[in-house]
């Protein structure tokens, strides 16, 4: 599950849709962290690691093999992940690889399950769309028309005491919050991910977190009001996705799980994804998996508490599914090569965008389309050519300023994120998919707009410190080099 917002720094602002914010994110950690004291003594497996073992013959890929590498390495800005795996389909064939961080550190299978975050969120939203697609939902459909007032259960919740508005009913003057704005993050509903308190009582019990009920969950994000008028901002926020699993069950009588199992995981096959409710256990056998809460990791190294079981219903249908990278990369395939939308609701999937503008637009850098000062629609450049959006010095001696890649730009659509890299060459390759971040766990599944060309990426630990960059140097050694 991940949660985005505007970040401590610019530089690690996390890709929204997915795709896990950094500032909501570092917000946990830094609860999660403080509330357990002890784990700080505990030793990171790849403590002081440098080199790195890597696995997969390349077969094409090699590229790809080597940004694993250096990734999972602590030289030259690597994050030092004790273990990378991947999954890439092109031209009909795939291809697995796997990279550690240190002769030490466990061997990681690519074809083992891991918790993938918000890569939940697609599974959500193409059941929406297919709901839209037999006339049994509609994208300006009202959520409180919907599901009755559950963002203002009495007459002190869901205000805001800043700005004196409410959630209340829509009427003349008040725009509803639609399924579209929960959708595309425009719903200006707050982010649960981000209540201090809520974080505060989830901190000590990790990782025998408690049950969350849905209605729980939007109750902590309904709290604080609306952050802005419906469909008139953006602002990452996991509630928008409780919501959406409480209107499927509201549509279709049956619990949203059970939903997406019958329209999508079983018709696929994708035989290794759960989605688990509360049950805290990992299906085996399973990885090694090591948490610093989220956050990233610093000078003197990282916690590395191990994290493969923990109950996983604080995240529910924004964030608590459990896959492999040969399930994710099927049901990507699937999803943009057509097999589980029709045609109309595919194309409003990937084009319907959230086209509000966060943030103060800045000078520009020359040569580069997207303006990296805004905080939404997310820029972000290699940092060899600038530093405008870090806020520091993140190093353009770096790995991953060594990749193929100028610039890369996030937009948010119905639940897919596009990200439109632009390769060293000026080339311009669309990308479709989310990122997915979890207690022990960072997920990427990203795939070209006919999902020919498909990349499922996941680390075994969740402290990359600048992320944004890491992510953008792997998907250019793989979409850049071909």
């Amino acid at each position: 599950m991940r949660s985005t917002d505007t970040c401590r720094t610019r530089a690690r602002r996390n890709a929204i849709a997915a795709t896990a914010a950094r500032a909501s994110a570092f917000a946990l950690a830094l609860t999660l962290a403080l509330a357990l004291p002890g784990a700080a003594t505990a030793a990171p497996p790849d403590a002081g690691a440098t080199r790195t073992n890597t696995t997969g013959s390349g077969a094409g890929h090699e590229e790809l093999l080597a940004a694993m590498a250096a990734e999972a390495g602590t030289a030259r800005g690597g994050d030092g992940i004790p273990g990378i795996i991947a999954r890439v389909h092109r031209d009909g064939v795939d291809w697995t690889g796997t990279a550690r961080s240190d002769a030490g550190a466990p061997d990681r299978d690519p074809d083992r399950p891991y918790r993938a975050g918000s890569i939940t969120k697609l599974f959500v939203a193409t059941t929406v769309l297919q709901l839209v697609a037999e006339g049994r939902l509609k994208l300006s459909d009202d959520v409180f028309g919907l599901l009755g007032p559950v963002l203002k259960a009495n007459a002190t919740q869901g205000c805001n005491p800043y700005t004196w508005t409410c959630f209340d009913p829509p009427g003349p003057g008040k725009a509803p919050i639609t399924v579209r704005d929960l959708l595309t993050h425009s719903s200006g509903v707050f982010n649960y991910l981000r209540d201090t308190s809520f974080l505060a009582e989830a901190g000590p019990a990790f990782p025998a977190l408690p049950d969350y009920t849905p209605q729980r969950l939007v109750d902590e994000g309904a709290n604080h009001g609306p952050q802005f008028a419906p469909g008139r901002g953006m602002e990452y926020s996991n509630t928008n996705y409780i919501l959406l699993g409480m209107v499927v069950e509201k549509v279709t009588g049956q619990p949203w799980a059970e939903e997406i199992g019958r329209r999508i995981i079983r018709p696929l096959g994708l035989s290794r994804t759960v989605l688990p409710g509360s049950d805290p256990v990992l299906p085996g056998p399973h990885d090694a998996f090591f948490t610093n809460y989220l956050q990233p990791r610093g000078a003197l190294g990282h916690l590395s508490r191990p994290a493969a079981d923990w109950n996983p219903s604080i995240g529910g249908a924004a964030g608590a599914v459990v896959s492999t990278t040969g399930d994710l990369v099927t049901f990507i395939r699937a999803l943009l090569g057509g097999t589980l939308l029709p045609p109309r609701q595919l194309t409003d999937m990937r084009e319907l965008l959230n086209a509000n503008v966060v943030g103060t637009p800045g000078p520009g850098v020359p040569g580069i389309s997207c303006d990296p000062q805004l905080a939404w629609p997310e820029c972000v450049v290699n940092p060899r050519i600038s530093t405008a959006n870090t806020g520091d010095t993140a190093a353009a001696g770096h790995w991953y300023a060594d990749q193929p890649w100028k610039s890369i730009r996030a937009d948010v659509g119905l639940g897919l994120v596009r990200r439109t890299l632009t390769c060293a060459d000026d080339r311009e390759v669309r990308l479709y998919g989310h990122n997915g971040a979890a207690f022990g766990s960072f997920s990427y599944l990203y795939a070209t707009e006919d999902g020919s060309h498909a990349l499922a990426l996941n680390y075994n630990g969740d402290w990359p410190k600048w992320e944004l960059y890491s992510l953008n140097g792997l998907l250019a050694a793989e979409f850049c080099t071909t």
